[in-house]
């Protein structure tokens, strides 16, 4: 098993470390991962027109079944990676970690979660118009924003410019990483799509090959908000010293501080 120690790791060490830190404490992940999808699949199982477009489907239609589809899931995705952050980084850092508690500090961060992605999608759109290096220099400078607003504290905008300090000189390292936790990720992802499909059309059933694809996201999806994290103090430790910051209030014998000053 991988050391969790904390130092300067490389792109391979931190997937490494995110599935070394999800096999830890896997249940607790997958429990919460799949409360946060349940509503979702529920909703597919409910809604098939938004999964499952006819010919005919107008588009009014389109937007009354996949609007909520999407609302439900953009509310409880975000919801669910944040707590998988906040209990990966107590892990990670040695300290006690409680769910019930988890899920009542990140529940107030919700609001902020959900402005900082509908900020980041804005971006992420105009990057695409800047085609493929416009994108990934979106997604480099603004990779650790709903992590910065989980574990620091700081409003979706405070939490834009502080990703945007983390990332400078750290683009080329922070997209190495995405790049391959995305692709493990993707991969997996096909091969489970794949899986589904024959297994729904061999017994007919498209509820199946939706259960079966959500099973897989469950089990597999905090492994994405892990390495995120990780990523996240690897970062702070290049560029702030933020394991000698640990190491020297664990000498001293005082509590360990928040991650950064409260923001002003």
């Amino acid at each position: 098993m991988s050391d969790l120690n904390l130092r300067p790791r490389s792109v391979s060490e931190i997937v490494d470390g995110a599935f070394a830190l999800y096999r830890r404490n896997s249940p607790q992940y997958i429990l919460v991962t799949a409360l946060g999808h349940a509503p979702l699949l529920l909703m597919q199982i409910l809604v098939p027109q938004g999964t499952a477009l006819a010919a005919d489907t107008t588009v009014s239609s389109v937007l009354l079944t996949t609007l909520p589809i999407f609302a439900v899931s953009f509310v409880t995705y975000s919801l669910m990676s944040g707590i998988v952050v906040q209990l990966g980084s107590r892990y990670y850092l040695g300290e006690d970690a409680d769910l019930a508690r988890t899920i009542r500090e990140i529940v107030p961060r919700l609001p902020a979660l959900l402005v900082a992605s509908l900020l980041k999608g804005m971006l992420y759109v105009a990057g695409i118009f800047a085609f493929l290096v416009g994108y990934l220099y979106v997604v480099a400078r603004y990779f650790a924003v709903s992590t910065v607003i989980v574990l620091e504290g700081r409003g979706p905008l405070a939490a834009l410019g502080r990703s945007s300090v983390l990332s400078r000189q750290r683009k080329r390292h922070i997209l190495n990483t995405l790049l391959l936790v995305g692709l493990i990720y993707g991969f997996l992802t096909t091969g489970v799509s794949l899986l589904a499909s024959a297994i729904s059309g061999f017994a007919g059933s498209r509820v199946i090959q939706l259960v079966v694809a959500s099973l897989f996201t469950v089990v597999a999806y905090p492994v994405v908000a892990l390495t995120e994290m990780l990523l996240y103090y690897d970062v702070r430790i290049r560029s702030e010293g933020f394991d000698l910051e640990r190491m020297v209030t664990s000498l001293a014998g005082a509590p360990a501080p928040p991650p950064v000053p409260p923001a002003t």
